[in-house]
């Protein structure tokens, strides 16, 4: 006679607050976005400027970065990040959509492996915990992937869920250039900024599933310059690592403006030069810090954002006067205000869209890739609505009297309650804080490698003590001098958010994508025309909106 099974079934009030399980519990949540984070902080993996996408020694095994896994002429091998006990459990077939790069659609084929035990204590200071992948029962899964040459790669398997990756895309494309919309839609007017907002956002969606698309043809593509490199070849890589660098650069420079300038708002007994460098002095230790700690670190600045948001549009429906209210709105332009105004607002209103760098990282981090176009719909949906949120009303609050930052339209009107100028200037500082280290943190490891004291070398123990100390103390000084100068000299934050949108958003995020797409994937000639389109009217007006970001 069967015994019944009396236990109860286990709920999830057996488990402490904040430890629910599942593939979307909070601690899967976390480390989903700590992957993202360090996804942004290294657009500049790539160590190598030449040869094949991955890299093997003289015996055959594969040299990866260990704290991105990304392939590496100067990295370590996986013996000694992982002890060599993988033991294969399942083979897994790529799909037809995957072949050899030039649209033949063959299938290729794998094997996934889990690493029972974890690191190698050698190495235990580049672990792979440090960039947050941690999964579950304390294995980490890999699959190898045959490449275009007949050898075989080792990748980590993708673990995050479709909700997971739409959190950490909304996060990586909502920041601090939704504070510039307001001004962009007074240059541009009703007329022509609402339907351009529009314009960017449709466009930017379209070149991102093209991007996808491209990663269908290979399944050994990983980033943005692997797709760029299989496209053509090392120049296109060379030109992607230099467009990345001139993005965090400016990305760097503006966050650095954001912060003296809100300060500067709040206390304007004190000159704006010298609140930068008071964000020198406080942001230069912060670059010496884990990235596993600037990742989570990085939190704050996301949840900064979005309270800003919130608290724009709680001060206009709570002010019951203009300027700085939604309930006696100030009066506002239907038209542009000049041609120049058009060309200033080209880039400050594509510049909120330019989450390309990052997607094929957060595509290949997916446990189901083939999602990844939901993602995208989900994700732009979002980001439009806060986008075309924040200029509507920032606009209708201040009308012409806008500033290139709405927040220091908010600190510098009276009428508000007292807490609120302290509340927007500490939410203002907490992103410039949380963010920066991060984009030094690529500037400054290409740094280390020019000077050879990355710590991937091999050689770096026979090397002089302090002059490795030196020469890395002294790079991550002179990143931050370096954002600090250029905000010295540029001192407007809407120029330079215009420029990022001008130069870098139509480069990276409409013309590449299509050109990408056009190489790899067999395009009919209807998608041809409506790509050269693109990419004719996109340099166009990257070369009009930087000429006016600069110079007008």
């Amino acid at each position: 006679m069967a015994i019944p099974n009396t236990r109860r079934r286990e709920s999830i009030f057996d488990n402490p607050i904040g430890s629910f399980r599942g593939v979307n519990s909070l601690t899967r949540f976390a480390d989903s976005y700590s992957r993202s984070v360090n996804f942004h902080g290294n657009k500049i993996f790539e160590s190598k400027l030449a040869g094949d996408r991955a890299y093997f020694d003289e015996d055959g095994e594969e040299l990866v970065d260990p704290e991105t896994f990304v392939p590496s002429r100067l990295g370590s091998k996986i013996s000694t990040i992982f002890k060599p006990n993988l033991t294969s459990f399942g083979e897994f077939e790529t799909g037809a959509g995957a072949g050899n790069g030039n649209g033949t659609g063959a299938g290729r084929t794998g094997s996934m492996y889990s690493f029972g035990s974890r690191l190698n204590p050698i190495t235990s200071r580049t672990s792979l915990l440090s960039t947050g992948i941690k999964p579950p029962n304390d294995s980490t899964f890999l699959k190898t992937i045959e490449d275009s040459n007949g050898k075989n790669i080792t990748v980590i398997a993708g673990e995050s869920t479709l909700p997971q990756t739409v959190f950490n895309s909304v996060n990586i494309m909502i920041g601090i250039g939704l504070l510039a919309l307001p001004l962009g839609l007074r240059h541009a007017g009703w007329m022509f900024g609402l339907p351009f907002l529009s314009l960017c956002a449709f466009s930017t969606f379209q070149t991102a599933e093209l991007l996808s698309k491209c990663m269908d043809t290979d399944a050994t593509l990983m980033t943005y310059a692997d797709i760029g490199y299989a496209a053509f070849g090392v120049n296109a890589r060379i030109l992607i690592s230099f467009l990345f660098s001139i993005d965090l650069l400016a990305c760097g420079v503006s966050l650095i403006i954001l912060f003296a300038d809100s300060l500067n708002a709040l206390f304007p007994s004190i000159s704006v030069l010298r609140f930068k460098f008071v964000a020198f002095l406080i942001l230069t230790p912060f670059t010496f810090m884990p990235l596993r700690v600037l990742s989570m670190f990085s939190l704050l600045g996301v949840m900064s954002t979005i309270s800003v948001i919130i608290t724009v549009i709680s001060l206009g429906l709570t002010k019951s006067h203009a300027p700085g209210s939604l309930l006696e709105i100030m009066p506002t332009n239907i038209y542009p205000e000049s041609f120049s105004g058009i060309l200033i607002s080209i880039g400050i209103i594509l510049s909120p869209f330019g989450g390309h760098s990052i997607f094929p990282n957060l595509r290949v981090d997916m446990r189901h890739p083939q999602r990844f176009a939901t993602n995208l719909k989900v994700t732009y949906a979002i980001t439009f609505l806060a986008d075309s949120t924040m200029a509507i009303i920032g606009f209708l609050m201040f009308g012409a009297t806008v500033k290139d930052e709405v927040t220091k339209s908010i600190l510098t009107t009276a009428g508000y309650p007292p807490f609120v100028y302290i509340l927007i200037s500490c939410f203002i500082s907490l992103v410039p804080l949380s963010k920066t280290p991060l984009n030094a943190l690529p500037i400054v490891s290409m740094l280390d490698l020019i000077c050879d004291v990355n710590y991937n070398n091999f050689d770096l123990a026979k090397k002089s003590k302090f002059k490795v100390k030196f020469l890395r103390l002294f790079n991550r000084v002179l990143v931050n001098l370096a954002f600090v100068s250029i905000s010295i000299v540029f001192p407007e934050f809407d120029r330079i958010i215009g420029v990022m949108g001008s130069s870098i958003c139509f480069t990276v995020c409409l013309i590449l994508p299509c050109l990408f797409y056009m190489k790899l994937c067999n395009t009919t000639i209807r998608e041809r025309i409506i790509c050269w389109i693109v990419i004719t009217t996109s340099a166009i007006l990257a070369v009009f909106g930087t000429y006016a970001a600069v110079a007008l």
